[in-house]
């Protein structure tokens, strides 16, 4: 029995690497004592496929567990909530579309996971979605779990989880794809994840899945598959006649002596491929570059690659190093191979200085394109010319480059980058401020101007967006929305509701109603960036953990109630908490000379 650690997995596989049948499945089954799967429904043509390789899993007497979707039309869902059992309409709904194999494959294939069944190899569960009350719901709530989970003999464990379902098409048409992890690679946080969320699905205790055994109807529907014969017909192909002793090999020639190891290129082979393993090498970009970053934009860098992709607003004050921060980010995706295409985006005047600073600090020799040509600098590994012609079709094409935002939102070249160009990986634009509204602040006016409009359009054409500026906010809050909309905001902060934020949040004594509206608003913050921590909290003036988590706690809750009982000490702890904790918040990362020595305009958003 062959090893789950002995096989070169990939962290993805996708229809462009091959049949995935034959790329993963069968090869892992091969080494699998136990299978555990989930997966959104169960017909024969899928059987046929998911039977390929499970023959390995027998072999080795190994035990599989299948979790199986069944999603209820409107009417079984009506007959349940009328008082029909749920266990009744299930077995009616499974009765009603029996196991149909359409050729002797799909037959066999039954034949063989009838057989498991029988012999208590496979157990075999049914998942019904619900809602939070445990009632089921209909067609629109399917089940969607892709996921499963193989173990060795030695305990190793290899986890996947993706889009991949057990249609026929879904096989072998569709655009699937899986994510593994290993647990011997570093992999087992994940692992143990995907093992937790098996075992709370299995054992019935998720919120929003009713789990039951698989009814007899089903049962019986599968096992009369079961074959004449003690083995299925697949299993007898696998079998092999007994061992022939072969006639003596001649001896090997002596292998040639071993070349002596050249350490130098065995430890840069492994600090190459060092940023492309999981939870491990992610400073090697640093490591690798000719610059030492001070703290602050260490914590940036891990902010923006801990979070890939990221879009963030880079607003530090000017000499803290902003240009840093993007370059380590910048070194580290192309690294570990996450930014294929990369876009810069600065004003005409400082395009030079970002190709210098990316060439000098970061090793990275990349084209600035002027309109008609692209620019490298001189460099001694340069043997082609500093100077290439190129056609407005083909620029962006460049795998890496920089652009001058001034010429890019002109008119007539803004649609190359909004329409033509292929998506990219990062695009990092520079002196973002002056991606704005015409006259911010006017009442009713919001007209962009046409930089905001290029941004607007080819925000969505990339994984990563950065937004370097240190004055995010020249004139009115208004401005601040409009870059931080670019990053993605919940549905709740609109523009509307952003400057009502803003303006509640900052009097000294709000008013039941904006209090409310201020709790609403923080709420939906947490609901999409994530939960404020206590010592979020404490940071901004709670004196104790214990004041931290009731104020936290009182604005979360959806009556009124705790937060009318605060008193004005507290209050004022819970607006800075919703000071700091807004999107303005999450979405800029913010360094002043206040932390090396005096604080800007933005500040206490930061600090609350």
């Amino acid at each position: 029995m062959s090893l789950l650690c002995d096989k070169d997995w990939k962290l993805k596989y996708t229809p462009d690497d091959g049949d995935l049948v034959t790329q993963f499945y069968v090869p892992a089954l091969e080494c699998a004592v136990r299978y555990d799967r989930l997966t959104g429904y169960f017909q024969a043509k899928a059987l046929t496929l998911a039977a390929r390789g499970i023959e390995g899993l027998v072999r080795n007497n190994g035990r599989m567990r299948l979790l199986v979707g069944c999603t209820l039309a409107q009417a079984e869902v009506e007959a349940i909530a009328k008082g029909a059992e749920c266990r009744d309409q299930v077995k009616a709904h499974l009765l009603a579309n029996p196991l149909k194999p359409g050729n002797q494959r799909e037959v066999e294939a039954l034949e063989l996971l009838a057989w498991m069944v029988a012999n208590q190899i496979l157990e075999v569960q049914v998942a019904v979605p619900c809602d939070e009350h445990r009632r089921p719901i209909p067609a629109q709530g399917i089940f969607h779990e892709k996921a499963g989970i193989i173990e060795d003999k030695t305990g190793d464990r290899l986890a996947f989880n993706g889009s991949l379902n057990e249609t026929e098409a879904g096989w072998t048409r569709n655009w699937e794809s899986l994510n593994i992890f290993r647990s011997w690679l570093g992999d087992d946080p994940r692992v143990v994840a995907e093992e937790a969320n098996f075992a709370k699905l299995w054992s019935g205790d998720s919120k929003h899945v009713i789990t039951m055994p698989v009814p007899d109807a089903m049962r019986d529907d599968l096992l009369r598959f079961l074959p004449e014969q003690d083995v299925p017909a697949r299993l007898k192909k696998t079998e092999t006649t007994p061992d022939v002793e072969p006639p003596p090999e001649p001896e090997p020639p002596s292998p040639p002596p071993e070349p002596a190891l050249d350490l130098r290129r065995l430890v840069w082979a492994y600090i190459k491929q060092a940023p492309k393993m999981l939870d491990g090498g992610e400073r090697v970009g640093e490591a690798t570059a000719n610059v030492e970053p001070w703290p602050h934009q260490i914590r940036a860098f891990q902010r923006l690659y801990s979070h890939w992709p990221p879009r963030l607003l880079i607003a530090d004050e000017v000499g803290l190093g902003k240009t840093i921060q993007a370059g380590m980010l910048i070194r580290q995706a192309w690294l570990a191979e996450k930014a294929r295409r990369v876009l810069i985006l600065t004003p005409a005047s400082i395009c030079r200085q970002w190709q210098v600073e990316l060439r000098e600090k970061f090793n990275l020799n990349w084209p600035i394109y002027d309109g008609d040509q692209l620019l490298w600098p001189a460099s001694p590994g340069r043997t082609a010319p500093l100077e290439e012609p190129i056609a407005r079709a083909d620029w962006h094409k460049q795998p890496f480059v920089i652009a001058s935002s001034h010429l890019m939102r002109r008119r007539e070249r803004a649609a190359e980058l909004a329409e033509q160009a292929e998506p990219w990986d990062v695009i990092v634009i520079d002196e973002a401020h002056h991606a704005r509204r015409k006259s911010p602040g006017l009442a009713g006016e919001r007209r962009p101007n046409r930089l905001l409009e290029l941004v607007q359009r080819i925000k969505d054409r990339t994984q990563a967006l950065l937004l370097l500026t240190a004055t995010p906010m020249q004139v009115h809050p208004v401005e601040v929305w409009d870059l931080l909309s670019l990053l993605g905001l919940p549905p709740e902060w609109h523009e509307a509701a952003f400057l009502k934020f803003c303006k509640a949040v900052d009097h000294p004594s709000p008013s039941h109603e904006d209090m409310e509206f201020l709790a609403g608003m923080f709420r939906a913050t947490e609901q999409r960036y994530g939960r404020a921590s206590e010592q979020d909290a404490r940071r901004v003036g709670a004196t104790s953990g214990l004041q931290a988590k009731r104020i936290l706690s009182a604005l979360r809750d959806s009556a009124a109630i705790p937060r009318r009982q605060m008193d004005a000490p507290t209050r004022g702890v819970a607006l800075r908490v919703m000071r700091s904790q807004s999107p303005i918040g999450r979405l800029i990362s913010r360094h002043t000379r206040d932390l090396y020595g005096a604080p800007g305009k933005l500040d206490r958003w930061f600090r609350g």
